[in-house]
């Protein structure tokens, strides 16, 4: 028992714990990104400068004004229409039948996007480029960054990130025209389209029927991985059925082959990819029918030349 008027021994040692634990991750999701406005100023100025050079009137330090004025908001109270000027001073058009939306897919949409040259993804748009895997949000209790942890929807409807992304989703689908392709990842164990997500909530309802001529959904699944569903199995089916029933056009491919391709290049050995080489092989057989058979035809059409001009 500690002497009468003296602290227990362990006493200091138990705040200095609680204090640990009260600096430690508050929420969920990683914390702030460091420097921040640097990689987002950095990554508008390539944006305008580089890969849209018709974009280089774009004002980036008022661009990221109108971003960072959700770091001043408790971070479980940042709505989608917070980032309203953002966006409008970020926004620019999209091609036409260049539009890819996607589910659990995000590094492959990205490589086979390949920087705006196939498609455009919400990641390839100025306004999604500046933000694409970065984190931010204010401290809870203080007013500066908070580099440990930022709430996601585990932790609160409304945080900084995710209401981000609801409203580039929403201008992005408002946007797109034309042909539009969605990529589904058909081995996610809880299904290729998440019938709660951003695409079914914050993407398909904002999409503009008059500028739209079809849908085409691509459904890939893992090399080597677990088949889950394909086209109209499962969720898959719900999204078709989704799209019919709002009057929409549309189709289904498993494996679209040009993804599948790029897949494989990490995967080449893989017997998921063996068909590609027997593809091959077929082709340079067909090749080598094909001209054998030329020469089949040509060798006797010269000999009927040659006799017809010694006559």
């Amino acid at each position: 028992m500690a002497a009468p008027g003296c602290a227990p021994w362990w006493l200091p040692l138990l705040q200095l714990l609680l204090a640990a634990g009260a600096g430690g991750a508050q929420w969920s999701g990683k914390g702030t990104s460091q420097r921040l406005q640097s990689i987002f100023l950095g990554r508008c100025a390539e944006y305008c400068s580089l890969v849209s050079p018709e974009l280089r009137d774009k004002n980036c330090t008022a661009i990221w004004e109108a971003f960072k004025v959700v770091l001043d908001k408790d971070p479980c109270s940042v709505l989608p229409s917070d980032y309203d000027l953002f966006i409008n001073l970020s926004r620019h058009s999209i091609p036409r039948d260049k539009s890819l939306f996607w589910e659990n897919n995000h590094l492959l949409v990205t490589s086979y996007s390949e920087n705006t040259r196939r498609f455009t993804s919400l990641s390839d748009v100025l306004y999604g480029r500046v933000a694409d895997f970065l984190s931010w949000c204010r401290q809870k209790h203080g007013s500066g960054l908070d580099y440990q942890s930022c709430p996601t929807s585990e932790d609160c409807e409304n945080n900084p990130v995710d209401s981000f992304w609801k409203r580039a989703s929403i201008q992005y689908s408002r946007d797109s025209s034309g042909v539009i392709y969605v990529m589904l990842n058909g081995s996610e164990p809880t299904g290729a389209y998440p019938v709660k997500g951003f695409f079914a909530d914050f993407e398909i309802p904002y999409l503009q029927k008059d500028k739209i001529t079809r849908i085409e959904i691509w459904v890939m699944h893992e090399i080597g991985g677990t088949n889950v569903e394909s086209c109209g199995e499962g969720s898959v089916k719900i999204l078709e059925e989704r799209l019919q029933s709002m009057g929409f056009r549309s189709s289904c491919l498993d494996d679209y082959l040009p993804v599948k391709l790029l897949k494989c290049v990490d995967h080449s050995t893989h017997s998921d990819c063996a068909l590609n080489s027997a593809a091959a092989s077929t082709q340079r057989e067909v090749s080598s029918l094909d001209t054998e058979q030329s020469a089949g035809f040509i060798i006797p059409l010269l000999v009927a030349l040659a006799s017809g001009s010694q006559m």
